[in-house]
């Protein structure tokens, strides 16, 4: 199952994507109540999508049965444009130099903990929207990442019970002001204004759930620079893995539904120029495809 965010009516929905059908989520539960005369899940954020995702599953097979071959045909979704899968109060923590080829490219030594630094969900955009290239910048790279996003509340939990607490994973492009990440890592300063200005966080269109990914440790990572292939990883290559690195977050504060965290990116960084067109591919997860401006 395929969670993305869509406008209907001037309101942003979310919808279901399943065997390649897109399902409006908020018109099949009118039908319920009208038809079924039973209440259906209130939908109205990604989070509220999250934490009813099994009533979710009930409605659709409700409506398969109601509805037979007509189901998919009368509750579709025509998206004309994908908006982030993300709620703008969500939580996005981000892992830096979590691969080793990474870390040695952007210098220091390889971390012993984890590195966290976070990106504001108001950045946000996604598949389809225009990088915005800041008047003030001098080097901006693309940093394609595996991002986990979480299924219910999650504090002090052990590794082991790690993912329990996810919900699935989608795509992040973690674009980043190269020249002014250096010059404050230098200072010794936090990453924070490199990291976060407008467009600065690419995310979605999909958040695909977690049992469609067995083993989200050997996912194939590349990021396209107008067609040419500039970067490749697997995530198998993480210092931290996922069920770490969730334990190691909720030991200082709480996850919720709906929450990102983005596992750092693959070695290869570069620059991007204005006008290019920057795609990452992540393997079962999908493609997020961004232009960025003149």
């Amino acid at each position: 199952m395929r969670l993305f965010v869509f406008e209907k009516d001037g309101f942003l929905n979310v919808g279901i994507e399943e065997n390649g059908n897109k399902i409006d989520i908020g018109k099949l539960g009118e039908a319920m109540e009208h038809i079924g005369e039973r209440e259906a899940p209130y939908v109205d954020s990604v989070s509220s999508a999250i934490e009813n995702s099994e009533n979710i599953k009930k409605m659709i097979t409700w409506g398969k049965k109601t509805f037979k071959d007509q189901f998919y045909e009368l509750f579709k979704v025509n998206v004309k444009k994908y908006y982030p899968p993300i709620d703008k109060s969500a939580m996005v923590v981000c892992l830096g130099k979590n691969y080793v080829e990474h870390a040695k490219e952007t210098g220091g030594d390889i971390p012993q903990e984890p590195i966290l630094f976070g990106k504001f969900a108001t950045l946000s955009i996604t598949d389809g929207d225009i990088i915005m290239y800041p008047k003030w910048a001098t080097r901006i790279d693309p940093e394609p990442e595996l991002a986990v996003v979480i299924g219910k509340e999650c504090k002090d939990i052990k590794p082991k019970e790690a993912f329990d607490c996810v919900f699935g994973y989608t795509i992040v492009n973690d674009i980043t002001e190269r020249d002014i990440e250096f010059k404050d890592m230098k200072k010794g300063l936090p990453w924070f204004r490199s990291k976060n200005f407008e467009t600065s966080l690419s995310i979605g269109p999909y958040i695909v759930t977690k049992d469609e990914i067995k083993d989200p440790h050997n996912l194939e990572i590349e990021l396209y620079i107008n067609g040419v292939l500039k970067q490749k990883g697997n995530t198998k290559d993480m210092i931290f893995k996922i069920d770490e690195t969730i334990a190691y977050i909720s030991k200082y504060f709480t996850l919720n539904p709906g929450d990102v965290i983005s596992t750092g990116t693959v070695p290869g960084i570069l620059p991007i120029q204005k006008g290019d067109e920057v795609i990452v591919k992540i393997e079962k997860v999908g493609t997020l495809r961004n232009k960025v401006s003149r």
